[in-house]
């Protein structure tokens, strides 16, 4: 009797263990894709926003004269910073918040940035990517579309 008793004890208590065991893998799942999640949807407005502040700069032409820009809405400040916020809680590294400040082109504590460049923002999307985890870096021939020659706009000026 002292055996089977023994061996039942044994089951129940691998089965609770084991039970026990599942419960907090799968919370810690949860929680690492949750975490990814609200990863991922800030680093994608992050590139929105960029886009915004980039749509809002003035950019010189080769032949240094201003060109031509499809201007776009203002990002309220408070949307800017809670996409900050996010990416600085749950980004494993600082290059993407970093990359983020520079596409933004803020003057920290009273210096001038560096002047601004298109392709910071290629340095932007791949360590996104790379905190993503999708892969290596992409290369493109376009670093940011600035002006759209659509058919209609011509129409819409007049």
């Amino acid at each position: 009797m002292d055996v089977i008793t023994t061996i039942l004890t044994a089951f129940i208590t691998s089965g609770v263990v084991t039970a026990l065991f599942n419960w907090f893998v799968a919370s810690k799942e949860r929680a690492d894709q949750r975490r990814w999640e609200i990863k991922r949807e800030a680093c994608l407005e992050a590139l929105e926003i960029i886009d915004a502040r980039f749509a809002d700069y003035d950019w010189l032409a080769a032949n240094g004269k201003m060109d031509q820009v499809d201007r776009q809405d203002s990002v309220p400040i408070i949307k800017i910073r809670s996409c900050f916020n996010r990416l600085v809680l749950t980004c494993n590294n600082s290059e993407v918040p970093r990359m983020f400040e520079k596409c933004l082109h803020l003057a920290i504590e009273g210096k001038e940035p560096e002047p601004l460049l298109m392709r910071t923002v290629v340095d932007l999307r791949n360590a996104i990517r790379k905190e993503l985890g999708f892969g290596k870096e992409l290369k493109t021939n376009v670093s940011w579309i600035k002006f759209i020659n659509w058919r209609h706009s011509k129409e819409r000026k007049r």
